[in-house]
């Protein structure tokens, strides 16, 4: 059966990678828009402060390394931790967000034989989490972590308040592969150990690469000239296997009994339609690639279409107010904000102008997606993608909550809560935050 559906992923990957909210808008919600924090703590104190600005949903982070810091042994007490921030929550009548942590692998999941990412370069992914995309033995340990972590929680109530848990591949939790400097070359594309290359130790229902021991770029494949299609193929199993994996994880959770929402973090872009035509012409050599939207396997109009067969499944775009945002708002006629009929123009116009969140919304809108938004975070810290460009968390605070409302989205989420009680270190407040709630409302 496993088989049978990853067919079907990749049926769909090639049939889509073949295919090829107003400007004015006053940035009023809906009233079942929901506005929330990333980095939740649960304590009480906090958690009463952000209901009473409006905040009625909270991000709780999980780390696997932390929970099962030894393979089958499970530590009882940051178990407990995590029950009893749970149950904090449900008292003070938030909801949570469950991130369980699989891109925080324990040690000794990353020794598993298959355990990391391989480049194509001969690198090795060191920051790059667990390797859920092609070893069966890395899967094999997330899904009896998995099975774990939900027996705790439902054996003390933790499910029923979890509105949706998050799901993804890369060492952020995102859907794709790692991205430049995650170890070895910066055009490193992983998926290139024993499993993906060899079929050793190859998770079941995942395909063997169409081109074994091609590397990108090449010209030439077994002393022959590699052509188009081929390259058209290899790029639709590289990018429909991360998003397989999310499938997987899907599929795992619903085995366990959890029925709520899932929702698959996303960042920029991806592979935009425009470029990809040349990327294949040029062997993925690295042309046509702006945003290393080639090496992280992201194709967001193929991915949204297999996500879009998975029921309960929302995007979370992890990038409202980010650099393209900044640059697509400053072009003398600004692309960064989501306008109507945007779903048919991602198929039909040059779309290079436009802000990462407007294009992305668009796709999952297109594909019929939920969609949830958050800001990048202190463009300073690591993983947020900041530049010297990058606008100040505060100017992410006023701007991005728009940004969700315009492009169709049922929730914002701030990063993070540990900056609205720094005492306006960071340049905002829960005060702030209040007062963008009650205007948007």
């Amino acid at each position: 059966m496993k088989r049978v559906v990853l067919s079907m992923v990749l049926l769909l990957m090639l049939a889509a990678m073949t295919a090829g909210c107003s400007a004015e808008s006053q940035h009023a919600a809906p009233e079942s828009f929901a506005f929330g924090v990333l980095g939740a703590t649960c304590e009480p104190q906090r958690l009463a402060a952000l209901r009473e600005a409006g905040v009625s949903i909270v991000e709780l982070p999980v780390a696997w390394d932390r929970f099962e810091p030894r393979r089958g042994w499970v530590d009882s007490q940051y178990a407990g931790e995590v029950v009893a921030q749970l149950e904090q929550c449900r008292r003070a009548s938030i909801k949570v967000i469950l991130s369980p942590g699989l891109h925080y692998a324990p040690t000794w999941v990353r020794g598993l034989p298959g355990g990391e990412l391989r480049g194509s370069e001969g690198g090795v992914a060191r920051s790059g989490g667990a390797e859920l995309i092609f070893s069966s033995e890395v899967r094999n340990a997330a899904q009896r972590y998995l099975s774990r972590l939900v027996s705790v929680l439902a054996a003390n109530q933790g499910l029923e308040n979890i509105a949706a848990i998050r799901v993804g591949t890369n060492s952020t939790g995102e859907l794709g592969y790692p991205g430049p400097g995650a170890g070895g070359n910066d055009r490193e594309f992983w998926a290139f150990g024993d499993a993906p290359q060899k079929g050793y130790g190859l998770a079941e229902g995942v395909p063997l690469s169409p081109m074994p021991g091609w590397i990108p770029g090449s010209a030439v494949w077994n002393g022959q000239a590699v052509s188009d299609q081929q390259v058209h193929e290899w790029w639709a199993w590289y990018a429909g296997s991360a998003v397989d994996a999310v499938v997987w994880q899907v599929n795992e959770l619903r085995s366990l009994g959890y029925e709520g929402r899932v929702h698959v973090p996303v960042a920029g872009r991806g592979v935009l339609p425009a470029d990809k035509a040349e990327a294949v012409a040029g062997y993925l050599d690295g042309r046509a690639n702006p945003d290393d939207a080639q090496e992280r396997g992201l194709d967001y109009q193929a991915q949204f279409a297999v996500l879009s067969m998975v029921p309960g499944v929302d995007v979370d775009f992890t990038g409202l107010d980010d650099v393209s945002a900044v640059t697509a708002r400053s072009v003398i006629d600004p692309q960064d904000r989501c306008s109507p009929g945007d779903e048919g123009k991602v198929v039909q116009e040059d779309v290079s102008s436009w802000s990462a969140h407007r294009y992305t919304s668009a796709v999952a809108r297109r594909a019929g997606l939920g969609l949830v938004g958050e800001n990048p975070g202190p463009p300073g810290s690591p993983f947020t993608g900041g530049s010297s460009v990058s606008d100040s968390l505060a100017e992410q605070l006023r701007a991005a909550p728009g940004y969700a409302v315009e492009c169709g989205m049922t929730m914002f989420l701030f990063g993070f809560e540990p900056n609205l009680f720094d005492d306006g270190e960071s340049g905002v407040t829960l005060d702030d935050y209040k007062e963008v709630i009650q205007q948007i409302y």
